[in-house]
């Protein structure tokens, strides 16, 4: 053990203050809280990002990049997207001097395993986000009953952003795609078991049905499925090999090993996936991109009118042609391969291949006999905010689960879905906890451009802008009522930070303070 003098204790770190240090060539977070000194390991433990750059609240820091959440009292994992704990370093004051040693204090055993004492058999659907951070959380609360996590993919669960992001550009290798290796979940003694397809779901009997004619009984049940991509349905030529959609591992290995054959890409729909995977493929892969959708402007439903000129700009600015206000008539084939995509406005695209990324619907056809109460619209399930279903004994987190009142709320999120996994585990052991505590997050990334946002306006009467989208340098605060819904940005990584903390915590914000840029966001929720 390795004992570093750092500084004296009354002018090393202002109180509420952090600083970066490299000990032992170790990256380390050095806080100061309320008088007290406390180290953890200096870099988030989603993807590196340097934690001193976030904004410490209390004893809990916010990591700048994708707002993972660390208790700097033991390096506890508070909030996703991250995986991990961080280390954690004794600290101590000797002579008025603060002594930090390495190294680290909380390695531990892998959390949790199963007693065959406790006779509860508690079954997980789907091995995305939700799933995976369920299972994890019930084995960190030391739950001792039996774990199944089922699967239909024939991989472990994996880091699904990275897929239309750094894997599809290869930038990121596959062995950096698993969120765990099937070790991690042995040594936990979690079932997971892979190629598993649900066919039905008997409440009264507490029993799943495979559709390998196993049966499997359950005392609580966990409705994970993720949703399912939307495809070009009645639309001529959808069938034709050269048809593309994003979701999986295979998928995203499908495309890498078409755009190897031919350059010539056309990506039906502006969302998230396909304006990332635009990026992608034409930055990382030397593609010729099409971009077919029909709306005006990309994002305008959900992030306004500038931001999404903003992107559509900077895709134009990479060569990427964009046909709006138009859709998809037929595609063609050439022996049984697209080759070729017909608009509605008449124009016709070559295409090597066609890539669909016109959203996704809820995975839960398998429980259309249930019973359990499904919305008739797009047929997701309806939950409370602790999310339990119309069953008392089976929940529903991620893509799939819709809570609260007014048609309720339903959110397409990677990191919500992690977050509503532990939830449900939470409340599946008895354990109190609420969505609403938990504030929505996503992030995307296009031509090195990264956007953060934070909460949830489905509409609003005003954006009010702090800097501009033509600058790449501003927040955009979604206000209805005078109150604010949702926030996103680029270059404001503290503010967005504080302005989760605002929405989390109900911290009063005016609409003269959104405006006025010298009114700090970061300082008020530091107060």
């Amino acid at each position: 053990m390795a004992e570093h003098e750092l500084g004296q204790v009354d002018s090393l770190l202002p109180d509420g203050g952090m600083k970066p240090l490299v000990l032992e060539g170790t990256a380390v977070l050095l806080a100061r809280v309320d008088g007290q000194y406390y180290a953890t390991g200096g870099k988030c433990a989603h993807y590196g990002a340097p934690l001193h750059e976030g904004v410490l609240r209390e004893h809990t820091v916010m990591c700048p990049w994708h707002h993972a959440c660390y208790d700097v009292r033991s390096g506890a994992r508070l909030e996703p997207p991250a995986l991990n704990d961080l280390a954690h370093y004794p600290v101590r004051v000797d002579n008025g001097t603060v002594i930090v040693t390495l190294p680290q204090d909380n390695v531990t055993a892998p959390q949790g395993k199963a007693d065959p004492a406790v006779h509860q058999t508690f079954i997980i659907i789907g091995g995305g986000a939700a799933g995976n951070a369920a299972a994890e959380a019930l084995r960190r609360a030391k739950f001792a009953g039996k774990i199944t996590l089922l699967s239909a993919a024939p991989n472990a669960p994996v880091d699904r952003p990275n897929l239309s992001k750094d894997y599809l550009d290869g930038h990121a290798q596959a062995e950096w795609m698993p969120l765990r290796d099937e070790d991690w979940y042995a040594q936990r003694d979690i079932d997971l078991r892979l190629n598993m397809r649900v066919t039905r779901v008997d409440p009264n009997a507490h029993t799943i049905y495979l559709a390998v004619d196993n049966a499997l009984r359950y005392d609580k049940l966990l409705l994970a499925t993720g949703a399912a991509p939307r495809h070009l349905r009645n639309t001529p030529g959808a069938d034709l090999n050269g048809v593309y959609t994003l979701r999986t591992l295979a998928d995203a290995d499908a495309i890498v090993q078409a755009v190897e054959q031919g350059k010539r890409v056309v990506v039906v729909g502006a969302s998230f996936i396909g304006m990332e995977v635009a990026a992608s493929l034409a930055g990382g892969r030397g593609a010729s991109v099409s971009i077919v959708a029909p709306e005006s402007v990309p994002f305008n439903r959900i992030l306004g009118e500038e931001i999404g000129q903003m992107f559509q700009q900077e895709h134009e600015a990479h060569d990427v042609q964009f046909y709006l206000d138009d859709g998809v008539s037929a595609l063609v084939g050439k022996n049984g391969t697209v080759s070729s995509i017909l608009l509605k406005s008449g124009k016709t695209l070559e295409a090597d291949f066609v890539i669909v990324g016109v959203g996704v619907s809820p995975a839960t056809e398998f429980l259309r006999d249930s019973g359990i109460v499904l919305d008739e619209k797009d047929g997701s399930v309806h939950v409370n905010t602790h999310l339990q279903t119309s069953d008392p004994d089976i929940y529903a987190a991620g893509d799939i689960a819709r809570w609260g009142e007014d048609g309720g709320t339903r959110i397409e999120h990677w990191r919500v879905a992690q977050q509503q996994g532990i939830v449900a585990a939470r409340n599946m052991l008895g354990v109190e906890d609420d969505v609403r505590h938990h504030v929505p997050f996503f992030w995307t990334t296009q031509w090195g451009l990264n956007l953060n946002y934070v909460g949830h306006a489905t509409t609003w009467d005003e954006i009010i802008y702090r800097g501009t989208p033509e600058q790449k340098q501003f927040i955009a605060f979604y206000v209805a009522d005078g109150q604010l819904k949702a926030a996103a940005g680029c270059g404001h990584d503290q503010d967005l930070i504080a302005i989760e903390w605002i929405l989390q915590h109900d911290l009063p914000l005016s609409v003269e303070q959104m405006r006025d840029p010298a009114f700090s966001l970061v300082d008020y929720v530091r107060r």
